[in-house]
Order: structure tokens, then C-alpha cells, then sequence
């Protein structure tokens, strides 16, 4: 691949950096076309841009004890209350949403009847009129990579 100005070069590095974060500044040098110290630089500033937020790895939850996938609807009026939600143990994502609700929330748990406790937990706060859980069967996708 032949050297690829600005911005498209720095496309290239976010999706590759999607597929596997490990990448060495070589390997992404040589898809880029680029001398490893630019590309070091140009994910540096992309880190301190805050455009990279971090690296992780991405974890199984079924083979670490956690099969079970939950959504759960919520009205909740305070930032407070919305800040206790997002706090508690089993809750991957916090989600202030129109309609007639007002949070969606996504939890993990090791059973449904554990999200059934989480939705009771999430209902005894202060500020929560409802709450209304969705029980996943089937994820049939789930990835944190952006279409760039």
C-alpha cells in the first residue's frame, strides 16, 4: 500500500488498530506506508485527541460465568439516580434514550435471574418509576469497532 495523506492515513490506523490493538508501529508503518516514527506520532495525538480512549481486551463473558444479556428499560427522573444505575455491579452501558423511556441500560449477569435482581435493585432507587427488562437469547452481533 502506498503512503496515504492526513486524514485516510489516520483512517487506516483506527481500522486497524480496531481489528487488533497489538499491532506493532512496524506492522502499521508498512500497511500505511509511512516511517514508524510518524505513524508513533500520529497515534499519539490520536490518544491525546482523545480519539483512542484506551486499549482492552475483549473478554468472553459466556466462558467467564456471565451468559446471561440484558436490557433494561427505565424511567428515571435526577442525575443522581441515572449516576447510581450506571454504578452498580453487572451494568456494561448506561444509555439516556427518547421515547417513553428514559434510560436503557445493557447488563451481563451469571443467570436471568440475576438480571431479574438487577432490574429489582435498579427499580428500588430513588427517582426510578419503572423499569421493564428485555432478556437476550441470541446475540447474533455485538462488536465495538466503527464503520471508518
Amino acid at each position: 500500500m502506498g503512503k496515504i495523506p492526513g486524514e485516510a492515513t489516520e483512517r487506516v490506523l483506527l481500522r486497524s488498530l480496531q481489528r487488533d490493538s497489538e499491532r506493532s508501529l512496524r506492522e502499521l508503518a508498512e500497511e500505511t506506508g509511512l516511517p514508524v516514527s510518524t505513524v508513533h506520532e500520529k497515534v499519539k495525538r490520536l490518544e491525546r485527541e482523545g480519539v483512542i480512549k484506551g486499549y482492552c481486551a475483549v473478554l468472553d463473558a459466556k466462558k467467564l460465568g456471565f451468559p446471561a444479556t440484558g436490557f433494561i428499560l427505565v424511567s428515571v427522573s435526577g442525575e443522581k439516580a441515572v449516576e447510581k444505575i450506571a454504578r452498580l455491579p453487572g451494568v456494561q452501558e448506561a444509555h439516556l434514550i427518547s421515547g417513553d423511556w428514559s434510560l436503557l441500560v445493557k447488563a451481563k449477569s451469571a443467570s436471568v435471574e440475576g438480571l431479574g435482581k438487577l432490574a429489582e435493585r435498579i427499580s428500588a432507587i430513588p427517582g426510578v418509576s419503572k423499569a421493564a427488562t428485555l432478556v437476550v437469547f441470541e446475540t447474533v452481533k455485538e462488536e465495538t469497532a466503527l464503520d471508518l
